[in-house]
């Protein structure tokens, strides 16, 4: 029995090790990675005074957007490349989703 205990402990910690490092790893919207030419980033990220959308596939994609004062998201589609969204002060977020553009 003591053994067992012991086992789902080290798996219990080994477990929370590796979310941790996930965690750490992951970064955030502001440091996402770099795309293909043209494009700055993958996916939602931020200047000093912009929001931008990254889009680094070939076709046009449905994202869901963040808007910080308006009480639901809005749902656009953008073409492959960099699509301004708007200020800092107005958008919070922005992530694909599921759906066709067209």
């Amino acid at each position: 029995m003591q053994r067992t205990a012991s086992k789902l402990r080290l798996a219990a910690a080994a477990f929370s090790a590796v979310l941790l490092a996930g965690t750490a790893l992951s970064g955030s919207a502001h440091a996402a990675p770099e795309g293909k030419a043209g494009v700055k980033a993958c996916g939602y990220y931020e200047t000093q005074t912009d929001s931008y959308y990254g889009h680094c596939g070939s076709t046009w994609v449905k994202i869901q957007v963040d808007i910080d004062w308006w009480p639901t998201d809005i749902k656009r589609c953008v073409p492959p490349g960099e699509t301004h969204l708007g200020t800092t002060d107005e958008i919070d977020n922005a992530w694909a989703i599921a759906g066709t553009c067209g």
